[in-house]
């Protein structure tokens, strides 16, 4: 297969952050979710430059690599990625596998938000690194085939993953999203939703709260399961009550799911304290969002209500991040 040549010699380009309406876990058993884009955003800029033995260069202060270098072949033929630099690296050989370069690559990342919130960082990395990669070298990927070499490209690090959160990342805006074989994005006409997010001051690892909950579900087969089953139908009741803006169905919905987010064993002490605070505060309903073991939770209240339980909840400790919803997807900037 021939070489392609840059298109451009350098571009930047952004991708959003997620948030888990509904589904979180659920999703993980070819199941169903709402997730949204939010406008914190992580940047990247690659630079590709000619040479004789090329090399990949990656500078990602929010993961402490500062000028980490590999040959390209070493990067190309790998079938291990781990370490700060696996989601860059792995997009970079997956991409060469399907259209091979033979200029060094500089790639430098920034971002909005720390990779220790919970937003998403890892899937946003991989869409900006594939959708800036195709920008580069003038290869016109749809976002569906972004999306499924961001897969793949996930996998080859984690060996899981749903997918739910590199949509979110290409496609932008709020999604209804189903885990199943072939995957299915279907973007919701959102205008506004007025949510809350407050960061529990405790980082989660996804995947081994990801693997704690599958011991459980094949351990207790005839509780846990069941529990799956229910999430699904809440993200089904879900849909409707977030497309009409039916705010108080979609909080009793999200208090449910907490509820059985806490059975299955992902709440904590602190995200606990914020969604109690935050119904007593008021708000249609409070869940943790996302794997849990920490993160962040999310509140569904009213704009007028939003000032005091933000300083409500400030005072007790911790952090309201400031962040909208519907963001835009992975774009050039």
């Amino acid at each position: 297969m021939p070489a392609v040549s840059p298109f451009h010699s350098r571009v930047k380009v952004s991708a959003p952050g997620k948030l888990f309406l509904l589904g979180e876990h659920a999703i993980v058993y070819n199941g169903i979710c709402l997730i949204t884009a939010v406008d914190s955003r992580l940047y990247m800029t690659l630079e590709a430059e000619t040479s004789t033995k090329p090399t990949l260069t990656i500078t990602a202060p929010a993961v402490g690599l500062d000028h980490w270098q590999r040959s390209l072949d070493e990067i190309v033929h790998s079938n291990q990625f781990s370490g700060p630099a696996s989601f860059i690296a792995s997009c970079v050989a997956l991409f060469h596998r399907q259209f091979p370069f033979d200029v060094s690559l500089k790639i430098e990342t920034a971002s909005d938000f720390a990779a220790t919130l919970g937003l998403g960082s890892s899937s946003a990395t991989v869409a900006t690194a594939l959708f800036g990669l195709s920008s580069l070298f003038g290869v016109g990927l749809s976002h569906r085939q972004l999306f499924d070499m961001g897969v793949e490209a996930i996998q080859q690090v984690q060996h899981l993953g749903s997918g739910a959160d590199l949509a979110a990342a290409i496609w932008g805006g709020t999604l209804y999203y189903a885990n199943h074989t072939p995957r299915e994005i279907f973007p919701l006409d959102i205008p506004t939703l007025p949510l809350m997010v407050v960061y529990s001051g405790q980082k989660a690892g996804t995947v081994n709260y990801v693997q704690q909950v599958r011991q459980l579900h094949d351990g207790l087969p005839n509780i846990v399961p069941p529990i799956i089953e229910l999430m699904l139908t809440v993200v089904e009741e879900g849909r409707p009550a977030l497309e009409h803006a039916d705010w108080p169905r979609l909080g009793q919905l999200m208090n449910i799911q907490h509820g059985l987010l806490h059975a299955i064993g992902v709440d904590t002490a602190p995200l606990a304290d914020i969604i109690f605070q935050a119904r007593a505060a008021g708000a249609y309903g409070a869940k943790l969002s996302g794997a849990g073991g920490g993160d962040c939770a999310i509140i569904l209240i009213s704009p007028t209500e939003q000032q005091f339980l933000s300083e409500t909840l400030t005072h007790a400790g911790y952090q309201v991040l400031s962040l909208s919803v519907n963001a835009a997807g992975v774009r050039l900037e």
